[in-house]
């Protein structure tokens, strides 16, 4: 059953399944203000859905998730402090909803996952990726702070893999990426899908209730803390998009030239 509610995401249920494709292309799948609302609003509708064991999460195309989006990105500029604290609100809610779903959660990873769509692989439960895939957070480089991110990214690979990660902007393979923690498991391109078939036909050998109660227990022990964080990230995400830095480095980047960082 496909869902056609949707204009960014292609949403099918494969047997108990719930399939999320994220589904710009042509913008390597780049978050926007709308797939951050339809990704939101998706995890919020099947949270309670009884007849699904779980949900997998994966691209089409050749990218799995670029990051932000650069229209939505030169968007933010001229953006308020305020309006930019809402939208950063809404972008936590959308990882916050995603971390939090009672049910497993698998990264099928076809490709380049940068920035945000690293993001996302650290509030999904399980990240498989084929052998082409990328990872990094390269905010730095245009003078953004990875704030929110960096939350889940912490908690899934620890400090200090995390500082190297954030600080220098590296994009890395899918074999390091497995070696630091950040993914579970790598396979040939193609075999995602067979992968995460593997993955949900051991679920279903368990406990339903017994998966939901481990996954609740994991989240209480860890969710109050990650909720204060997340709040202080967001006025943080909020006060780097209005720094000259960021205006600098987003104009470099257009210019396709070297950025002039300001002294500190």
């Amino acid at each position: 059953m496909r869902s056609s509610e949707y204009q960014t995401l292609i949403c099918t249920i494969d047997k108990d399944v719930l399939c999320i494709t994220l589904n710009r292309p042509e913008k390597r799948n780049a978050l926007n203000e709308q797939m951050v609302d339809e990704l939101n609003s998706v995890f919020i509708k099947y949270k309670n859905v009884k007849n699904i064991i779980g949900v997998s999460l994966t691209g089409s195309g050749e990218s799995f998730c670029a990051g932000a989006d650069l229209s939505y990105l030169q968007n933010l500029e001229s953006k308020s402090y305020e309006e930019n604290l809402k939208d950063s609100q809404n972008l936590k809610e959308m990882y916050w909803n995603i971390y939090t779903f009672p049910k497993p959660t698998v990264a099928l990873i076809n490709g380049p996952a940068v920035a945000g769509g690293c993001g996302l692989i650290t509030v999904l439960d399980i990240a498989i990726a084929s052998k082409n895939a990328i990872f990094g957070y390269p905010e730095v480089k245009i003078g953004f702070v990875a704030s929110i991110v960096s939350i889940f990214l912490i908690q899934t690979i620890g400090l200090g893999q995390a500082r190297h990660l954030l600080y220098t902007g590296d994009l890395i393979g899918a074999d390091e990426a497995f070696k630091i923690g950040l993914i579970h498991n790598i396979v040939d391109k193609g075999k995602l899908q067979l992968a995460s078939d593997e993955f949900f036909s051991k679920i279903r050998k368990n406990s339903p209730h017994a998966i939901k109660q481990t996954k609740s227990l994991l989240l209480d022990l860890m969710g109050d803390t990650i909720q204060k964080k997340l709040d202080h990230a967001c006025q943080m995400n909020a006060k780097s998009r209005q720094t000259d830095d960021f205006k600098e480095g987003l104009k470099s980047f257009l210019d396709k030239r070297k950025p002039i960082w300001g002294k500190i």
